[in-house]
């Protein structure tokens, strides 16, 4: 995949996307075909004092100052009487009147729900930077580079600072043999592609790699991350299966758990190491770097090199190679990212499809569309980008938490759930 740049000047809501450019990087450009929703025409830009009032609403329902965002939804009203955004406003302040015990995602989602579901995407008045964040406030990664940290603060400093140099690939070497979290394995193997790199320290990274992978597969012997990682790292991405990779794969499609972390775990603790060592924003480079930790090499290579291997297999061996794919796309489909979901499913259509299999390919493509919808919906609401701070914190929250579960909550009301 494409190395992804440093967020360090950007805010949460823009970090946050990088799970998303993630997932298109990931899955090609069939995979923002399927997700968009029909374009909404573009509205011209109104004119700034519209968004001063959409703002100075949300400042006073923020503030719980009931009749003085009435004042200002009003106006906005009168001035924008087509435009959806007033209309959630005036609803969201309802159920602040009706309902103030009511959290504020749950609000936002029931006034959403409420006026139709409009696609806030292109919105002229939804500021792109709800907080507000001051770039000249981050912290250059650099300069704390040079400050005395402990190996592992130097471990995740070495990993936001994507791609490696030679200085950083040697602090990535040093702390592995002691790195207890599985999941920072996986930026370990983007950071091999890096052509900064001399080829013996390459090396050495490598061989440290994986003899931390042997490790931490003896201590989580249920995890099919790990196992997969290590089966497939360094191979070529057009190399058919072998006969020995697909008995492999089919041992390891058979463990319980793709990953043995949960990701809100992985933030928190990530977080806490950016706080200690003085980043800022601390919770942009720890959300960045959890991210990373999931959009891993193996699934990529494993749909890859099953491309290249369905016509040089015998049929027995190709449906070993399918059925093996399949079990680990349903392993990684019920993760709780949208980017493992999506690529989980998008590995079992690949398995179904070099099988033959008709109807499970009917199945997992009426799966995937109905996902895609929902991933379509939960990106239009745009519910991050609305200045309102405690809206912001309850969906940010919810999403560490479990992303999945928090995208289908927008879900329109009468779709089919699985």
């Amino acid at each position: 995949m494409t190395p992804v740049r440093s967020f360090r000047d950007r805010s949460w809501h823009q970090a946050r996307q990088l799970g998303h450019a993630l997932l298109a990087l990931t899955l090609g450009p069939w995979c923002l075909e399927a997700a968009a929703a029909p374009a909404q025409a573009r509205v011209s830009a109104q004119s700034p004092s519209s968004s001063v009032l959409l703002t100075r609403a949300c400042e006073a329902l923020e503030a719980g100052d009931l009749d003085g965002a009435e004042g200002h939804i009003l106006t906005l009203r009168q001035t924008l009487p087509e435009r959806p955004e007033p209309r959630l406003l005036e609803s969201l302040l309802a159920l602040r009147r009706t309902r103030p015990s009511l959290g504020w995602r749950e609000a936002f989602l029931q006034a959403w729900n409420g006026i139709g579901r409009p696609d806030f995407r292109d919105s002229p008045l939804l500021p792109e930077d709800p907080q507000g964040s001051d770039p000249f406030t981050a912290t250059p990664l650099e300069k704390v580079w040079k400050k005395e940290l402990s190996a592992e603060q130097r471990f995740l400093l070495a990993i936001a600072m994507h791609p490696a140099d030679a200085e950083r690939a040697r602090a990535l070497i040093a702390y592995l043999p002691g790195l207890t979290t599985p999941e920072l394995l996986n930026p370990i193997a983007e950071q091999l592609k890096s052509d900064r790199l001399p080829v013996p320290l390459r090396d050495q990274l490598r061989a440290a790699l994986r003899a931390r992978l042997t490790a931490l597969i003896a201590e989580h012997p249920e995890s099919m991350q790990l196992r997969a990682l290590l089966l497939l790292e360094g191979t070529s991405e057009r190399a058919p299966f072998t006969a020995r990779e697909i008995e492999e794969l089919e041992t390891l499609s058979q463990l319980s758990d793709w990953r043995q972390s949960d990701f809100h775990s992985l933030y928190q603790s990530t977080l806490r190491q950016f706080e200690a060592i003085g980043v800022s924003p601390a919770d942009n480079h720890a959300y960045t770097v959890s991210v990373l930790g999931l959009a891993d090499t193996a699934p990529w290579l494993l749909q890859s090199r099953a491309e290249h291997s369905w016509d040089t297999l015998t049929p027995t061996e190709r449906q070993r190679l399918g059925e093996a794919m399949w079990r680990v796309g349903s392993r990684l489909a019920d993760e709780s990212s949208i980017l493992e979901r999506l690529l989980g499913l998008q590995l079992m259509k690949k398995a179904a499809t070099g099988m033959g299999d008709e109807e499970r390919l009917r199945r997992i493509t009426e799966w995937r569309t109905e996902e895609y919808a929902t991933y379509s919906a939960f990106q239009s609401a745009e519910p991050t980008r609305w200045p309102l701070p405690s809206l912001y914190k309850a969906m940010t929250e919810s999403s560490i938490r479990d992303e999945v579960a928090h995208m289908h909550a927008f879900r329109a009301p009468e779709a089919d759930t699985r």
